[in-house]
């Protein structure tokens, strides 16, 4: 099998409701995923997506778009797609760093490996350890009552936690933490994510009033270069630290690890690099006791199908439930994974590769540009 043509699609989807992240990335109402189709001599088709937010990993869509036309793409015309090493190795010769570009294509040689085998991609990599996974709610910022009604709707789904956008005003924050508690009673397990928004004097006023809510972990309090300062944090928070924004690479994870800075590592598939990139991350996790929690860029439903296909492999995975609701938030999902989505959980795809089949027509509605690299 070869490479014969790479589609780069470029894409706008909004949001059906503004997301309002931390002070430090505002409103979120449109996302730009990056789509792409590996075409191949015997008639296999592979497909990736990346999420670009440039505030958050410093790759935007634009520059993702650019980096594949130009570099990326041609670099592995030609090439099996399912020798994983050798087109890694290709991306990784063709341009430095640029994990969000170069996600999307190794999540589509991905897809091609486990079509070729004719298995889901969960049995390429070893086999499934569940059926199916909880899903974790989130909602985004806002006022005590439209937090309120944001957090019973999304327990309403079944979903098993919820992910409470923070990062703003520490008291306001901590204060809409304890009524979303309240309201949802002792038990039901909260995750509160910050999104780089604190300092560390004000995460800890926010720690402070929020101890009462008991929640089940505390995402990126402050700037993702201030490892030290995460690792003081979880120090003295007395409840579990995880990060997101500071986990961009294998390195990364070195370093988190090295200055014990987290006992949890939020993973984004399109963030680390793509499958083989994430593989090794969970890997390092696992050997240090650190747990995985699966979590989204606000995706479509080839970047959530790759995750899940990972996660479903995963033995050190967070208990609390992992963000597969994404493309449930969006004006429409471009697959047909979220038909995964039952009763608060997502289930294992049963078909080859990534599972999921492109709905061409919803996807020709968010076209804002399109390229196909051939080989000559």
């Amino acid at each position: 099998m070869r490479i014969t043509s790479v589609e780069i699609i470029e894409t706008r989807i909004p949001l059906k409701k503004p997301y309002k992240l931390s002070k430090r990335y505002g409103y979120l109402e449109n996302t730009k995923p990056i789509i792409v189709k590996v075409n191949t001599d015997n008639g296999y088709v592979g497909y990736g997506e990346t999420d670009p937010l440039g505030r958050f990993t410093g790759e935007t869509p634009e520059t993702v778009a650019a980096v594949l036309k130009e570099d990326l793409a041609p670099a592995i015309l030609k090439e099996d797609p399912t020798n994983l090493h050798i087109i890694h190795e290709t991306l990784d010769s063709a341009v430095r760093d640029n994990h969000m570009a170069k996600a999307a294509l190794d999540m589509a040689c991905y897809d091609l490996l486990g079509k070729a085998s004719g298995m889901p991609l969960y049995r390429v990599l070893g086999g499934a350890l569940y059926e199916e996974l909880p899903i974790m709610g989130a909602i985004g910022g806002g006022s005590i009552e439209e937090s309120v009604a944001a957090a019973r709707g999304e327990k309403e789904k079944g979903y098993h936690s919820l992910m409470v956008k923070v990062g703003g005003d520490p008291v306001q924050d901590g204060e809409r933490v304890l009524a979303v508690r309240d309201s949802l009673g002792k038990d039901y397990p909260l995750i509160v994510d910050a999104n780089q928004g604190y300092d560390i004097p004000s995460a800890f006023k926010f720690i402070d009033i929020v101890r009462e809510a008991n929640p089940v972990l505390f995402e990126q309090p402050i700037d993702a270069e201030n490892i030290e300062g995460i690792a003081a944090i979880r120090k003295k928070c007395g409840f579990p630290i995880s990060v997101d924004e500071s986990l961009l690479s294998y390195r990364h994870a070195q370093e988190v690890i090295r200055l014990e800075a987290a006992d949890v590592f939020s993973i984004k598939v399109c963030k680390n690099g793509g499958i083989k990139a994430t593989l090794q991350i969970i890997e390092l996790a696992r050997s240090k006791g650190i747990e995985i929690l699966f979590n989204s860029m606000i995706e479509e439903g080839i970047t959530q199908s790759a995750s899940l296909h990972i996660a479903l492999t995963t033995s050190n995975l967070y208990p609390f439930g992992h963000a597969y609701f994404s493309p449930l938030r969006l004006a429409a999902d471009i697959t047909d994974y979220s038909t995964n989505i039952v009763d608060g959980k997502v289930r294992a795809p049963r078909s080859p590769g990534l599972g999921i089949t492109l709905r061409e027509d919803v996807l020709e509605a968010f076209k804002t540009g399109t390229k196909i690299i051939k080989a000559n």
